[in-house]
């Protein structure tokens, strides 16, 4: 599926609007051509221009370098035409624009038709090493740390049997259990890396994202501030846990942005899965900002989820949004990882890795295609809702066969305990004849057996 027929990026926010930088230097020449010359005209462009305020007054707009301000002529002059001699009004030759638009991967000027478009997207300054891909078709292979990075996060707990092989290369057994189980991996990796390169370095949005699970400091952490932070740049990047998505003022935190990174998931909820599935897919984002009027914005992020949890959140079996990781483990121990991570792998980086990373990642984009939706991964089934529910249901009646039935429970507390939904303890509960009440001679609330006294079990900690 190429970019022209998939339906699933046909609707890319903007993609109406072309390059407009020559327009936009056209009409700043033909204004101030006899006054500036090209260079102050070309920065010019890039900096300062005319936007209505929220009175419909035109104000002045100026680039930083860090971040767009309103601000006065007089502060315009100092900063980029103090060689000139201004004449009085000059600032209502400035380039006009309807409303700011964000653009990732687009010219900072854009137009439809003679309209111009500001583009308030910046490139993060890691892409400025970034080469371009060669033009005579020669491949760019991928740089072997890189690579390396790669089988060591997510083929982890092969570690192991990779080890016992090079101790005894003729056991069968281990060698078809590795034959086995890496084609996934290497089929997960490639797709996570198509996700990679077409976020960050084409203006096509997928409509899908990866859920990075594994134990703490197994790289996941990495992924996040050493590579797509530095790729996305840190305006155009946020990190946020769930809870940050309730509430109505949520959205806010969303708009202009490249990527979206969901930390620390451990959420079954249905609000929280309801509203990241949408944000997700949705062409457009309703944003309520306090204090200002509601509007829509047409979202351009990416989303990646990080969880420690194996099953960090609830999705049905029929979900196409989501390319669930292995479970990432330690190839030895946490030191031992950390060290390869930040003693080789991110100096690596620092030091050209990432020109090398970022040529690699823009070939994909230009000789490879973006998946519509996420491969369906042997790890998406394990963590679905469907089996998910089924192995939670088996295991809690399992284990509530097993206690004795002067027991009381909370479902706060079973949820917890066995990391599953409120519903399923519920119904696991009232399978077994429990039902609320109060332990004996207490006002404490529990799910007890009628006639029992119902004595709080020591992994419910506290009560509903």
């Amino acid at each position: 599926m190429t970019k022209k027929n998939n339906t699933y990026t046909d609707d890319t926010p903007y993609s109406h609007l072309s390059d407009g930088m020559s327009l936009a230097f056209d009409r700043l020449d033909n204004k101030f051509g006899k006054q500036l010359d090209g260079d102050t005209i070309k920065a010019l462009s890039e900096k300062t221009y005319l936007q209505s305020d929220g009175n419909g007054r035109s104000v002045i707009r100026h680039d930083t370098g860090h971040r767009t301000v309103t601000t006065t002529p007089l502060e315009v002059e100092q900063s980029l035409l103090s060689a000139y001699e201004m004449s009085f009004g000059w600032q209502d030759n400035l380039l006009a624009i309807p409303h700011p638009v964000y653009a990732p991967n687009r010219p900072i000027w854009l137009k439809d038709d003679k309209s111009l478009f500001r583009n308030t997207w910046r490139k993060a300054e890691v892409l400025f090493t970034v080469p371009e891909i060669p033009e005579d078709g020669s491949v760019v292979s991928k740089p072997p740390e890189w690579a390396a990075f790669l089988q060591r996060v997510f083929h982890g707990e092969l570690a192991s049997d990779l080890s016992a092989v090079q101790e005894d290369p003729t056991n069968e057994f281990l060698l078809d259990g590795i034959a086995n189980r890496t084609p996934d991996r290497e089929r997960f990796i490639k797709e996570f890396e198509l996700w990679l390169a077409f976020s960050l370095f084409s203006d096509q949005r997928p409509m899908w994202g990866p859920v990075l699970r594994g134990g703490h400091g197994t790289g996941k952490g990495t992924i996040a501030n050493q590579i797509l932070k530095p790729f996305a740049g840190a305006s155009n990047y946020v990190q946020i846990l769930p809870h940050n998505l309730k509430g109505d003022h949520a959205a806010q935190l969303l708009t202009e942005r490249l990527m979206i990174v969901f930390d620390e998931v451990n959420d079954r909820g249905q609000v929280f899965y309801d509203r990241l599935k949408n944000m997700t897919t949705e062409p457009t984002l309703a944003v309520n900002p306090k204090h200002l009027a509601p509007y829509t914005d047409e979202p351009v992020f990416s989303v990646v989820v990080l969880s420690n949890e194996e099953v960090p959140m609830s999705y049905p079996e029929g979900e196409r949004r989501w390319l669930v990781s292995p479970y990432m483990v330690h190839e030895v121990d946490g030191e031992d990882t950390a060290g390869w991570l930040y003693d080789t792998f991110v100096p690596w980086l620092r030091d050209g890795g990432y020109s090398e990373v970022g040529q690699y990642l823009k070939y994909l984009v230009a000789t490879e295609d973006l998946p519509a939706q996420a491969w369906k991964s042997p790890w998406f089934y394990e963590t679905c809702k469907t089996d998910a529910n089924e192995d939670h249901t088996t295991a809690i009646l399992t284990w509530l066969g097993q206690q004795n039935e002067n027991q009381g429970y909370t479902i706060s507390g079973l949820s917890s305990h066995f990391k599953a939904g409120s519903g399923v303890v519920k119904k696991c509960l009232a399978d077994c004849g429990y039902k609320r009440g109060k332990t004996n001679g207490t006002n404490i609330n529990v799910m007890k057996k009628k006639g029992k006294t119902g004595q709080l079990h020591p992994i419910c900690s506290k009560t509903d």
